[in-house]
């Protein structure tokens, strides 16, 4: 790089195909966690739609540098990212998981079991706006990590603001929109691209957050924390 250009975390240029070979054979022993949820998610076809091992890596470390005792996860799907957060999460911690759809529900549950971490996660079934307000009682949490449609983003980061303790770490997961943040078409993606700036206009409220920033990490990792 010379010395004019401007350096630029989302160019991703330096991120050669041997680059990523290395970086991931850094985390080839991490395939394994969770095995028995990764396999359920391939059979079923969605082991695309959840973290891999490297972003399940920094979900773990948000959650010891937070020191988090009580979190938060909107969307569950088959607990993946559940393990994650788990893992970084000391005993006698609790992490909510939320999750509407049945199927996954009960997928997330066996994984929890399988891996002995009940006495860590709870699986929550049903619309999240409903869990929310109930998990409001048990408030404040440490960390909230936000996987879920983006047309819901701004209502969960809002929650988010309203519920975590001073100093608390919010986590928002897919925050690139698949390239789509562009939006223009009228249609889904323009609805979600409005959902997401009305996201990003909250988090980088410096009344609700004292630091806001979003990390290339997948589909982009959004992290701020609660003023």
């Amino acid at each position: 790089m010379t010395t004019k250009e401007k350096r630029d975390i989302f160019s991703r240029k330096h991120i050669t195909p041997e680059t990523a070979a290395y970086l991931g054979a850094l985390t080839a022993p991490d395939e394994g966690y969770a095995a028995h949820v990764t396999a359920a998610m391939e059979k079923d076809g969605v082991r695309g739609l959840s973290v891999s091992a490297m972003e399940g890596r920094v979900l773990e470390t948000f959650a010891r540098l937070s020191c988090a005792r009580k979190a938060v996860e909107i969307g569950t799907l088959y607990g993946y990212s559940a393990h994650w957060l788990a893992r970084g999460l000391p005993d006698g911690s609790r992490l909510y998981t939320l999750e509407k759809d049945p199927a996954c529900v009960n997928a997330a549950k066996d994984g929890v079991e399988a891996s002995s971490l009940s006495r860590k996660i709870t699986v929550m079934e049903g619309p999240a706006a409903d869990s929310l307000k109930t998990l409001a009682k048990l408030a404040p949490f440490d960390l909230c990590f936000i996987d879920a449609a983006p047309d819901d983003a701004p209502a969960y980061l809002r929650w988010a603001a309203a519920n975590l303790r001073p100093g608390g770490v919010v986590l928002a997961g897919g925050v690139f929109l698949a390239g789509a943040q562009g939006g223009g078409d009228g249609g889904a993606a323009e609805g979600a691209t409005r959902a997401m700036r009305e996201f990003f206009h909250i988090l980088f409220d410096g009344d609700r957050f004292v630091s806001a920033s979003v990390l290339p990490a997948g589909e982009g990792l959004a992290a701020g924390i609660r003023a």
